[in-house]
C-alpha cells in the first residue's frame, strides 16, 4: 500500500511540472515569445540560461511528463511506464540528431496516405463496436468520433498549408503565387479544428469515463449488500 501511494504522489508531481511546463511556458510565455521572436528571430533572441530552448520543447517535454505522471498515478504497469520513457528519449534524440532542412514530398505524401487508412479503420471500428454500446458511452463514442473528424479536416488543411495550394514551406513559390493571405486563412481554420477535436475527443472521453465509474459503483455497491435467504 506504501508503494503504490508514494507512486501516486510521484505521478502528481510529474504530472503538475509537466503542466506547468505547457502552460506556464508553452502558453503563457509564448506571449512574450512570439512577438520578440518576430521582432529579431529565434537565434538571435536573447534570453539567459538557455531558456529559449527549455521553451522550445516546453510543450513535447511537458507532454512526456504529464503522460509519465498519469501513468504512475494510474498505478500502470512498469512496462507501460518504461516505454513511454525509452519512446520519448528515442523521438527526442532522432529528431535532435537528424534535422530535416528541406522539404521532403514523399513524406508528406505518405503521410497523408497513412492518416487516411487510419482515420477509416478507426471510424469503421466505431461503426463496429457502436451497437453494444449503449446510454452515455454510446454518447461518449459519438462525441469522440466527431472530435477524430475534425482531426481530419486540420489534416487536409495543414497539407494545403505546407504545400499546393499555398507553398508556406517554399516561400519563393509563396510569394510568386501570393499566397500570403491563404495562408493566414488555412492556418486559423487548423487552430479552430484541432480545438474542436480536442474538444469533442475530451469530452466524449469524460462522458464514457463517467459512465464506466458509474457502472462499477453500482456493481460493488449490488456486490456488497447482504444474501438474504429465505426460510420455508
Amino acid at each position: 500500500m506504501h508503494s503504490k501511494s508514494s507512486k501516486a504522489v510521484i505521478g502528481i508531481v510529474l504530472f503538475l511540472i509537466g503542466a506547468a511546463l505547457m502552460f506556464g511556458l508553452g502558453f503563457l510565455a509564448s506571449w512574450w515569445f512570439v512577438p520578440a521572436i518576430r521582432e529579431v528571430g529565434f537565434q538571435s533572441l536573447a534570453v539567459p540560461g538557455g531558456l529559449s530552448f527549455i521553451w522550445g520543447l516546453s510543450a513535447p517535454l511537458g507532454a512526456i511528463l504529464v503522460a509519465i505522471g498519469a501513468a504512475l498515478y494510474a498505478q500502470a504497469e512498469r512496462r507501460l511506464i518504461v516505454l513511454l520513457i525509452l519512446g520519448s528519449l528515442l523521438v527526442i534524440a532522432v529528431s535532435a540528431a537528424w534535422p530535416i532542412r528541406e522539404p521532403v514530398p514523399p513524406l508528406f505524401g505518405i503521410s497523408g496516405g497513412l492518416i487516411t487508412v487510419f482515420f477509416l479503420g478507426l471510424l469503421w471500428s466505431w461503426a463496429r463496436s457502436r451497437p453494444a454500446l449503449s446510454g452515455p458511452r454510446q454518447v461518449g463514442a459519438d462525441i469522440s468520433m466527431v472530435g477524430y473528424v475534425f482531426f481530419v479536416f486540420a489534416a487536409w488543411y495543414l497539407c494545403g498549408l505546407l504545400g499546393a495550394p499555398t507553398f508556406a514551406l517554399r516561400p519563393k513559390l509563396m510569394v510568386e503565387y501570393g499566397t500570403q493571405s491563404s495562408a493566414a486563412s488555412m492556418g486559423s481554420l487548423i487552430a479552430v479544428y484541432l480545438v474542436l477535436g480536442w474538444g469533442f475527443i475530451f469530452f466524449g472521453h469524460r462522458l464514457a469515463s463517467r459512465a464506466e465509474s458509474s457502472t462499477e459503483q453500482a456493481i460493488k455497491s449490488t456486490a456488497s449488500r447482504p444474501t438474504v435467504i429465505a426460510s420455508g
